[in-house]
């Protein structure tokens, strides 16, 4: 019997080092493995997006494309299909449809109902009205009487309201100026800052391959929204190319991307901003 037990046991105990083994390769997998996307824009007149987001061997995956419409299918386990938007769409359609023939029929019953209601509605109409003079009369006094109040109390809420915006821009602009001007605060800022630098460069495309070609009817707006482009250009400009046009209207764009993501390096990115964040000190009251 006791020999009975201790296997039970042991059996158990493998069964849960198996179990907490997994759990620990699951998390590992998705703290470490990437998640990768990659997407391809043509616009020439209509728009042409493709874009899929894939993690573990396309094991998960999101597809979004949008040609004609915008098709969402997003798939688990290589095959299975956890969602698409259009059948939502099936679903919504058939629900519209039950909606206007319940409308229908409520609408039939209650013409029905009108009809041998209109006869008693008549013989009331007359005496009603005579109350509903009188009822007028007594609420425009009332109204005026109120109005008056109304407009005192108004005067002086909105006089209090003012001074009391007044001081709350003057404390916020004084809390601005002492989070920036503060020496611990700047190299906090500084730090935050950095970091959320590093994160971004983390997640943008690692390759951009296409080009960019646009022009304008004035040539000087052609120049300004060069200028606004050519920011990223020292980040792509071995695949990438930037078209300016200064004498044609044209807009066509042609751009292929890849990049990914580690959870980990965004968790670690987000408990230092997090732990700085509490180092920021305030304005002293």
């Amino acid at each position: 019997m006791i020999g009975v037990l201790l296997t039970a046991l042991k059996i158990i105990g493998i069964v849960i080092l198996a179990i907490i083994a997994l759990a620990l390769l699951i998390i590992l997998m998705v703290l470490f493995i990437p998640i990768r996307y990659r997407g391809k824009i043509y616009f020439k007149e209509v728009p042409d997006i493709a874009l899929s987001v894939t993690w573990f061997f396309k094991f998960l995956s999101l597809n979004i494309t949008y040609k004609d419409g915008l098709d969402i299918i997003g798939k688990a386990g290589w095959l299975f299909k956890v969602y698409s938007n259009h059948d939502d769409d099936t679903d919504t359609n058939k629900e519209i449809e039950d909606y206007e023939s319940k409308v229908e029929e409520t609408v039939d019953t209650v013409n029905e109902n009108k009809k041998d209601d209109i006869t008693l509605e008549n013989t009331k109409k007359v005496d009603v009205l005579e109350v509903d003079n009188k009822i007028k009369e007594l609420d425009k006094q009332e109204k005026k009487q109120s109005k008056n109040k109304k407009s005192k109390s108004k005067k002086k809420k909105s006089s209090a309201k003012k001074e009391s915006k007044l001081d709350k821009l003057i404390n916020k602009a004084k809390d601005i100026h002492y989070l920036l001007t503060e020496e611990e605060n700047k190299k906090t800022l500084l730090l935050m800052l950095e970091k959320t630098k590093n994160l971004l460069v983390h997640i943008l495309p690692k390759k951009i391959v296409g080009f960019f070609k646009f022009g304008f009817d004035d040539p000087s707006t052609t120049g300004q929204v060069l200028e606004a482009v050519a920011i990223f250009y020292p980040l792509y400009r071995d695949d990438f190319k930037i078209v300016p046009m200064f004498y044609d209207e044209i807009i066509e764009v042609d751009i292929s991307f890849k990049g990914r993501l580690r959870v980990f390096y965004a968790l670690y990115i987000g408990l230092i901003l997090w732990l700085n964040k509490k180092k920021i000190k305030t304005r002293p009251q």
